[in-house]
């Protein structure tokens, strides 16, 4: 009799990791300076597109961080986690618009927080937390509509950039997903 496992494993937790911390301290700029935009759109865009260019686009980054390259599953799953993301934001700025820009910002965080659900297959159960987590704070300052928008605003770049430490410091997890027996 063998018992046969199959593992996931998890190779770009570190890059991943690097890139909510960065894009955690995105969001808290960009919200400190937002004034009547609460958080100031071109700061937060061109930041994003940067990041994304040298965290993801550019080798060094990646080679350094990474344990190896995803599963094509894994690949297939975080980019229909990316489109699925998009097609949120874009639904958010359709049916909501921009005259209630703090809904409207509240319900890009429960969208980001929808997407991160997708990255549990190449990032773990980390992302589902983080995912849970930003969407009670989108909910949450939806629900408290005297609080002001800035404390959620801090508190989602808080989120992102504290759990992309805990991923940037993570080790190489391996975790079996299922096990058969066979005779």
């Amino acid at each position: 009799m063998t018992i046969k496992g199959e593992e996931r494993e998890y190779n770009t937790q570190r890059t991943c990791g690097l890139w909510l911390l960065y894009i955690g301290v995105m969001i808290i700029l960009s919200s400190l300076v937002g004034g009547d935009l609460l958080i100031q759109p071109f700061i937060l865009g061109i930041g994003y597109f940067i990041g994304f260019f040298v965290i993801f686009i550019l080798p060094y980054v990646n080679r350094k961080l990474a344990y190896g390259k995803n599963t094509k599953f894994q690949d297939t799953m975080d980019n229909l986690s990316i489109v699925l993301n998009v097609l949120l934001c874009t639904a958010c700025g359709l049916i909501i618009g921009f005259n209630d820009l703090r809904t409207f910002w509240l319900s890009i965080f429960i969208a980001v927080g929808v997407h991160f659900f997708g990255f549990y297959f190449s990032q773990g159960k980390v992302m589902i937390l983080l995912g849970v987590l930003t969407i009670v704070n989108g909910f949450v300052g939806l629900l408290l509509v005297s609080a002001p928008f800035i404390f959620f605003a801090i508190i989602d770049g808080c989120l992102k950039f504290l759990f992309g430490l805990k991923m940037l410091n993570m080790k190489r997890i391996v975790t079996v997903i299922s096990e058969n027996i066979t005779s």
